[in-house]
């Protein structure tokens, strides 16, 4: 077994030297076509009974190795799947030698590079998929050696600038764990993880965005196909929406452990502290401005003077939306909701999907506490159109609802706003399990103050009835006795 692995690796390293002298002629196949399509035959069909058999080490043979080497050098236009099949079987080596590991890491790194060569666009669909592969290639250095973290750093980096919009969620997560790397053994400044953490914190709201607006567009396609009485176009529409839903929440997951990574270099005194310094060197950086509001937003440093100077400075050099809405922040802070609300109002108007929804929903939060309780309602369901995947509005909704019990006389209708209020916190965990602990403390809450089961049946109503809320609220919901 010894005897057959030495000579596997000195396989794999004799074709990492030659692959770069290889000069291959346009054809698919090579210049020996025969030669070609029979290694691929032989090579697939070893391939499927080591795959067959779970990649045991057993089951590896050197005629598979040789077979997909020899198309691998030869013709490397064959087939995309000599490289997926390639990662595998290198994979593998990497695993099971860990004193040759690095040489291995090497020959797979070598093997992305081709693919990204000869494949540059995906067979199936035609679209560009270098990104994505210099993404994979990152996130397999940095798996199978941290130590190399500078490099998977570098190879990340450049994926990124290439097309953030096709690097997938575990790309992202070991980008940043390498930049963090990276500060910590002082290869670069504290500055880059603040660069970084905005940069791809704004690729997944991009990314999170595009899904939401695809969920809208397949519900509508649904509700068509539904109409029509089309049950097969339904149930396409169907796994269509289960695999949106998951990859929404896979983007969110990794934005919640961004979030979580970045928390050590994100209290407010070192983010001032780094931002100052920045800001005083630079203090007309459009591109600073923007990183320090929207940075110290997400982060609650908005009482700082910083955040109160970049943001007045940035409306100064580049009046947008953006800016728009760090005044707004500032304003809502100082309690102006009025001059809040025309800031946020302005904030709407972009084009970036995460800051529009939370334009909408302070701006619902300005009208909110002005008394303009239905006004501050509708802003809140624009809010929920903007990203249909955040339960949040509902909530927002549903403690409007809960607030406004003393509007209404009466023992049923005082209570009917609870009712009201419930239905909102199941609707908002329904669409978005990562506030389902919130959703479900506001329940228990509302529903203790449900009437009693003597008092529904006193007032000639019974539990299951539609109930029709009235006042500013307007509407329909049903009678429910407190348990």
């Amino acid at each position: 077994m010894k005897t057959k692995r030495l000579m596997m690796i000195a396989v794999i390293f004799g074709m990492a030297m030659s692959v770069s002298a290889q000069e291959v002629k346009e054809s698919k196949y090579g210049t020996d076509s025969v030669a070609c399509v029979t290694n691929l035959s032989m090579y697939r069909e070893y391939f499927k009974q080591w795959e067959a058999a779970k990649y045991a080490p057993e089951s590896i043979s050197m005629e598979m190795v040789n077979a997909w080497r020899s198309v691998f050098l030869n013709c490397p236009r064959a087939s995309q799947f000599v490289y997926t099949n390639g990662e595998k079987i290198m994979e593998y080596f990497i695993r099971t030698n860990p004193q040759q590991k690095d040489a291995y890491i090497d020959t797979l790194c070598m093997l992305m590079d081709t693919r990204a060569q000869y494949f540059p666009t995906d067979p199936k669909t035609g679209a560009s998929q270098v990104a994505n592969i210099m993404g994979r290639k990152g996130l397999l250095i940095y798996t199978y050696n941290k130590n190399r973290y500078e490099e998977a750093y570098n190879v990340l980096k450049d994926a990124v600038a290439l097309d953030p919009s096709q690097l997938q969620g575990a790309y992202i997560d070991a980008y940043f764990k390498a930049t963090i790397d990276m500060v910590n053994n002082e290869k670069a400044e504290k500055m880059t993880i603040i660069n970084v953490y905005q940069e791809l914190s704004e690729v997944l709201d991009n990314n999170i965005g595009a899904l939401a607006e695809t969920e809208t567009e397949l519900i509508t396609a649904k509700e068509e196909a539904e109409t029509a009485g089309d049950a097969d176009a339904v149930a396409g529409f169907d796994k269509q929406l289960e695999k949106n839903e998951k990859n929404i929440n896979i983007n969110k997951g990794v934005k919640n452990n961004l979030d979580n990574l970045f928390q050590p270099f994100a209290s407010c005194e070192d983010l001032i502290k780094v931002f100052s310094a920045k800001m005083k060197e630079t203090p007309d950086d459009v591109a600073l401005l923007k990183r320090i509001t929207t940075i110290l937003d997400k982060k609650d440093c908005t009482d700082s003077k910083l955040f109160l100077d970049a943001a007045v400075r940035l409306n100064e050099l580049e009046p947008s939306p953006e800016a728009s809405y760090s005044l707004g922040v500032k304003f809502f802070k100082d309690k102006k909701y009025s001059d809040a609300a025309t800031f946020f109002e302005q904030a709407t108007k972009t084009e970036n999907n995460d800051r529009k929804y939370r334009a909408y929903r302070n701006l619902g939060m300005c009208y909110e506490n002005m008394g303009s309780l239905s006004r501050a309602r509708d802003i809140y369901r624009r809010a929920a159109q903007v990203d249909p995947t955040n339960g949040e509005p509902y909530l927002l909704i549903a403690m409007l609802y809960a607030g406004s019990s003393k509007q209404f006389s009466g023992d049923i209708e005082s209570k009917a706003v609870y009712w009201a209020a419930v239905d909102k916190c199941v609707k908002a965990k329904s669409i978005d399990p990562s506030i389902a602990d919130r959703a479900n403390s506001l329940i228990r809450s509302y529903t203790s103050a449900f009437p009693s089961m003597e008092t529904i049946f006193f007032n000639d109503y019974s539990e299951g009835q539609s109930f029709q809320v009235g006042g500013w609220i307007g509407e329909s919901t049903t009678i429910r006795a407190r348990k």
